[in-house]
């Protein structure tokens, strides 16, 4: 038999070892060289802070297993996107101030994501059959944009009845989980399909503004063509006091045999007429998109929205010498981090937001955090330039980037490459030989975890040079032939309850028809 020596108190408790912050304890059976029991779900469990002021937070959390890569969720979650997604989307769930999430025996990858003022924070653990493993967060801030007057805001959501929670908690949870000082719901018409956002009434929700998010319910007016291609397009009215009749025509209207009429730029102006405030949707897609542009009917213009973004209809509307604020939303669910940043004056409030939205001071994005100033002045400011401008600009994302663009008048005439693919700053002296416009832009992006490229996207300094032109004749008169192809469209195809309707819709188109031809002669 072998001697066992006799061990003090003192030696005992000297070989024990201590556990800190990320330990696991182990079954006795473990330890003993017995097989693990994976049978029983492990839990992992943590408290949720702000970085910068300690205080409880929601957030968005997503649990992988470091082997598989499966996700896994807690049974009744809020979850970022529906189950049903497009391959290389990721899967996260809403929680606030604290998260608990049940999972088997192994290895976990947990990463917690707070908007896009914050970097992500990211943990890794390993726990065993019937076991507790806490793992808190605190969640770094990247840039203070509230210091400088910037708000973020979300344009344009809709829940469909897919999602399975009451969709009182989503409006309650997800907003400040994605840290947005403005969340507009909108309320829409597809024929009858159920969204449930169309249960709340149109007007300010401040029985949801209550977690640091102000809340509205607006609306998206629609016309198509066809079930996937715009007809007259789709156009958000924000800040309305009841909705405008009626909210779609034509294809999408409630039985689908309503008449294409009102045009979409006749509702946007009886929006603006009850103090709404208009922002065209989805790229600028639509055929009556340059018509509204060109009576006045549209205040801001939603790059991305749904979609990757895309500039260049964006560009020759610019080109044309309209004053066209850059927005953004998410449209289907809040699922990504697309949003409008909103510089505001004074105190922020919804009125103070929505009035930096149509001045122009903002920029978009859905990663990069942008500054950009021509002379020593923002987006929306007007400077009466000479030969050369002083141009400064930055870019930091917590999701990579390639480089950072100074845009002219829709040609890139300066970049700068990224920094590790984080950040990058740019600063320049550029020649300006004519009037126009200049804007700030980040190019070669990855991926957002729903799949769309990175982006970001100032709107513009407008730029004034004496005695020359700020428009672009070209722009213009491509947009003279694009309305009157829709005009021969809307003659053929499209259905009215009179030939008066008929005659007014066509006038409409006419009317913009006019303008761009005017403008074309101006430059």
């Amino acid at each position: 038999m072998g001697h066992t020596p006799h061990l003090s108190r003192r030696e005992i408790l000297r070989a024990i070892p201590v556990l800190g912050q990320g330990s696991l304890l182990l079954p006795c059976g473990v330890l003993r060289g017995q097989r693990p029991d994976t049978s029983t779900p492990a839990v992992i469990r943590g408290a949720l802070r702000d970085g910068a002021t300690g205080k409880p937070v929601a957030a968005k959390v997503r649990v992988t297993d470091s082997s598989s890569g499966e996700t896994y969720l807690p049974e009744h979650a809020i979850r970022t996107m529906p189950k049903r997604t497009a391959p290389g989307v990721r899967h996260y769930f809403y929680a606030r101030g604290q998260y608990e999430v049940a999972v088997p025996p192994g290895r976990y990858r947990i990463e917690v994501v707070r908007g896009l003022c914050h970097d992500a924070a990211v943990a890794f653990t390993e726990v065993g059959a019937g076991l507790t493993h806490v793992v808190d967060f605190e969640i770094p801030l990247l840039q203070d944009l509230h210091a400088g007057g910037w708000y973020s805001g979300n344009t344009h959501t809709h829940y469909h009845l897919e999602i399975d929670e009451d969709p009182d908690d989503r409006l309650r949870l997800v907003p400040p989980a994605e840290d947005l000082d403005v969340s507009v719901i909108s309320y829409l018409i597809r024929n009858d399909s159920p969204y449930i956002t169309n249960r709340y009434r149109v007007g300010r929700l401040p029985q949801f503004s209550r977690d640091g998010t102000l809340m509205d319910m607006g609306e998206e007016a629609r016309n198509n063509r066809t079930f996937g291609d715009f007809g007259y397009g789709h156009c958000l009215f924000l800040n309305i006091p009841r909705p405008v009749e009626p909210v779609s025509t034509g294809l999408l209207s409630r039985d689908g045999k309503a008449p294409d009429f009102p045009t979409i730029s006749m509702l946007c102006a009886e929006a603006q007429k009850i103090g709404g405030t208009t922002i065209w949707c989805h790229n600028g897609g639509g055929m009556e998109t340059p018509v509204a542009v060109a009576l006045g009917a549209v205040n801001a213009y939603n790059l991305g929205d749904g979609l990757d973004a895309d500039y260049q209809r964006y560009y020759q509307f610019l080109n044309c010498g309209f004053r066209l604020p850059a927005s953004c939303g998410t449209d289907w669910w809040i699922y990504d981090h697309n949003r409008v940043f909103v510089r505001v004056d004074g105190a922020f409030t919804y009125d103070s937001w929505i009035a930096g939205l149509r001045a122009g001071r903002t920029f978009v994005s859905n990663g990069p955090l942008l500054e950009f100033t021509v002379n020593g002045q923002g987006p929306s400011a007007t400077v009466e330039a000479s030969e050369r401008v002083l141009v400064r600009a930055r870019a930091l994302s917590r999701l990579p980037f390639a480089r950072l663009e100074i845009v002219q008048d829709g040609e890139v005439v300066a970049e700068q490459p990224a920094v590790k693919s984080r950040e990058a700053v740019l600063e320049r002296e550029l020649p300006v030989e004519r009037g126009g416009w200049m804007a700030a832009r980040v190019a070669g992006g990855g991926k957002t975890h729903a799949n769309f490229t990175v982006f970001a996207h100032s709107s513009p300094v407008y730029l004034r040079v004496a005695d020359t032109p700020h428009r672009r004749a070209e722009a213009a008169g491509a947009f003279v032939d694009e309305i009157e192809a829709s005009m021969r469209f809307v003659r053929k195809r499209y259905k009215f309850a009179s030939e008066a309707d008929r005659a007014l819709a066509l006038g409409r188109f006419e009317e913009g028809r006019k303008v761009f031809i005017k403008l074309a002669g101006q430059a």
